[in-house]
């Protein structure tokens, strides 16, 4: 039988995979597909501001983010897990419209609720070089 915590493992690899299907300048996001992954509110947390966030305002915000994008990649490097949450150490790419791509070391912690939605979105992006 599956543990608590290799179930948030699996359910943060869903949502990297929902970010890599979705977060690009061609597809259309609604609130039901944010909805997939996301809670109807929960917080964000990206490299030090705070937002409290619906999935109607999450969508928006994603929606302007992904209109300049062709594609996301991650590789996850180092998992921490417990019961309530998952981060793992990866290394992003960003692959712009313009064909520019832009590389990061990312730290991503995410709590889930106990529907299995998101909860919290806590993420730390430092800008670097190219992917190894």
């Amino acid at each position: 039988m599956q543990t608590k915590k290799e179930r948030n493992i699996q359910l943060e690899h869903a949502v990297l995979e929902w970010n890599q299907t979705y977060l690009n300048r061609d597809s259309v996001l609604t609130e039901a597909l944010v909805g997939e992954c996301f809670a109807d509110q929960f917080i964000v947390e990206p490299n030090g501001r705070r937002y409290e966030a619906t999935r109607r305002t999450y969508k928006e915000f994603l929606d302007g983010m992904k209109s300049t994008m062709d594609s996301i990649r991650y590789q996850v490097t180092h998992t921490v897990a417990d019961e309530e949450s998952v981060v793992f150490s990866m290394q992003v790419q960003i692959c712009k419209s313009d064909h520019a791509a832009e590389n990061f070391f990312a730290m991503l912690l995410v709590r889930f609720n106990d529907s299995e939605k998101i909860s919290l979105w806590h993420e730390i992006y430092v800008q670097q070089g190219r992917l190894v």
